[in-house]
């Protein structure tokens, strides 16, 4: 009884590897963003209540300090 084995050539392994090294880097690009977003996000969160802590004040201005 015979056996036949499927042995893929180079390119096809080449081409292979070639996808999923895109698709990692993709999802890497994508998780990177998203975390470059949320930090953006807690940022701003963080200056808009300091903001609303400082009634009065114009937020977001530089002040002179007094002296």
């Amino acid at each position: 009884m015979a056996v036949a084995f499927y042995i893929p050539d180079q390119a096809t392994l080449l081409r292979k590897a070639q996808e999923q090294e895109q698709q990692l880097l993709r999802l890497r690009h994508w998780q990177m963003a998203t975390m470059v977003l949320n930090t953006i996000r807690q940022m701003m969160d963080s200056t808009a209540s300091q903001c609303l802590q400082r009634a009065g004040r114009k937020c977001g201005k530089w002040r002179k300090p007094s002296q």
